[in-house]
């Protein structure tokens, strides 16, 4: 009782961000705050969180329903990335759209699976969103037992046959590129008897224990055995026992009885809170939300926090906002955005209104980032050098222009949210207006520099719009004699430019 108390104790205290002492006022860090635990500020929400708190902000948004509303939620695949788009635009619970996202990715399946598409939306309704800031063994059991996982990694095909056949190496899907096929078929027969590894593979290697979390291939046929039987019947789970291997496996150096359905529940518990998991997942926590080389001090932290609060996704994420690590100034606009954070982020820079089927999202797959389509279930990697290529920054500047004029279907957009109350008759004067409000938090000298004489080529716009049409990987240089003339054209020309701009691409 007493350790209880004490748990439900640390878990309800106060927070306490330490942002001060990193030498951080309090817009910069509410700004840094929204930038990595939403999808980024809108109009005057740095301000308005500065005000009020950065804790009380976050407290709140650790107390986000744990389901989508009904305006939240679509099953037509179709319209599942403009869906997700409108989310991230507009729901108030940002850090649950936010980890619903880191989610998804860890627990990757793909509509450009033939067998697990039609699953793919009830699972993020059904198996994602539900735990997003959960149990870790809640999460996991929940993408264990959904169809879309067990098609997605083939574990609804594999059985236990009363030989000693080879497991089925067929299919290979770390090494899958991500470029679509023309068509698509069954990777296996469903009435094909015979053991299946793929799903045990990755549920060691990427969804807990990690690649070097200390298991071997013998744990990854073990694994495979204990799972046999986990299949899909009008498109729900079932356990088979007629195709479930009844004979004892021996699987992390522990001897797995024969218990039918309970063999798999019970591992799934032990590969949930297991050391390795911890390591694992929190690296890949801090890797997200501070820096690609996150220090060890917060890995050592959030692994035991991870390991005592057994996967509370909410205590996790305390400790991570509440260690200095996170505020750490070096760590201030250190992550690039992903295609799909920069189309989000830049709607709600610019006090943008959506509608849920919209014609913003489609411009994800021009970036590099298709929505609910990454093909290997390694998920969309979290490195610098996946978005930023010199072909998809061309377009990732022709997006941030044509956002500004507002040219996309169901996108209301009225830039006066934005636009400062003095006259601006230099392109320095109007950049730097404009990047108080664009940038907030930021030091905005460098970029005003940086993007002076394009903002005061009125023909500049149009260049970046032929150079992403004509697919170059690079644009001009803009015409450093262009007169400026404050004109709403010249408006949406900084306003693209400031979307577009290297300060703005990180968050």
């Amino acid at each position: 009782m007493f350790i209880w108390l004490v748990s439900a104790w640390a878990w309800a205290r106060p927070l306490n961000f330490p942002y001060r002492e990193a030498g951080l006022s309090a817009q910069e860090a509410a700004a840094h705050l929204l930038n990595r635990f939403s999808y980024g500020p809108t109009p005057g929400q740095v301000e308005e969180v500065a005000r009020d708190g950065l804790e009380s902000w976050f407290e709140q948004q650790l107390k986000a329903p744990d389901r989508f509303g009904p305006t939240e939620f679509t099953r037509e695949l179709n319209q599942l990335p403009q869906q997700k788009l409108w989310r991230a635009v507009h729901s108030p619970w940002q850090v649950r759209e936010v980890m619903t996202d880191f989610w998804f990715n860890h627990f990757n399946v793909s509509t450009t699976d033939d067998d697990c598409r039609k699953y793919v939306a009830l699972y993020e309704l059904e198996a994602i969103a539900p735990n997003a800031l959960g149990s870790f063994p809640k999460l996991l059991a929940a993408t264990a037992h959904h169809p879309a996982m067990l098609y997605y990694l083939d574990n609804a095909y594999s059985s236990w046959e009363d030989t000693d056949s080879a497991p089925d190496h067929s299919y290979d899907p770390l090494h899958y590129g991500n470029k679509k096929p023309t068509h698509f078929q069954p990777k296996t027969n469903p009435n094909r008897r015979g053991l299946n590894e793929n799903y045990a593979r990755e549920l060691l290697e990427l969804h807990t224990l990690g690649v070097d979390g200390g298991y071997r291939q013998q744990d990854v046929t073990e694994l495979a055995r204990v799972l046999t039987g986990w299949t899909v019947e009008q498109d729900r789970f079932v356990f088979r026992d007629d195709r479930h291997d009844p004979r004892p496996k021996r699987f992390l150096f522990q001897t797995i009885s024969y218990a039918g359905l309970s063999e798999g529940e019970k591992v799934l518990g032990i590969l949930a809170t297991h050391a390795s998991t911890a390591r694992f997942v929190t690296r890949k926590l801090a890797v997200r939300f501070v820096s690609d080389q996150p220090p060890q001090t917060l890995l050592d932290r959030l692994n035991r926090k991870f390991l005592s609060s057994r996967g509370d996704t909410r205590q996790v994420l305390e400790t991570l906002v509440e260690s200095p690590e996170f505020w750490n100034r070096e760590s201030i606009g250190a992550k690039v955005k992903s295609p799909f954070e920069l189309e989000a982020s830049s709607v709600r820079a610019l006090g943008g209104q959506l509608e849920p089927n919209n014609g913003v999202a489609g411009l994800c797959g021009g970036m590099g980032q298709e929505l609910y389509a990454c093909r290997p279930p390694t998920g969309w990697p979290d490195k610098p050098e996946t978005w930023l290529t010199p072909g998809t920054l061309v377009q990732r500047l022709s997006f941030a222009h044509r956002l500004a004029e507002g040219s996309f279907s169901g996108l209301k957009l009225d830039l006066s949210k934005i636009r400062p109350g003095q006259p601006m008759k230099t392109a320095p004067a109007a950049l730097q207006a404009y990047a108080l409000r664009l940038l907030p938090g930021r030091e905005s000298q460098p970029t005003v520099k940086l993007l002076e004489a394009a903002a005061s080529d009125p023909s500049y716009r149009q260049v970046v719009l032929d150079s992403s049409r004509q697919k170059r990987k690079n644009i001009p240089k803009p015409n450093p004699k262009a007169n400026f003339e404050f004109t709403a054209q010249a408006e949406v020309n900084i306003v693209g430019l400031l979307l577009g701009c290297p300060e703005f691409q990180r968050r």
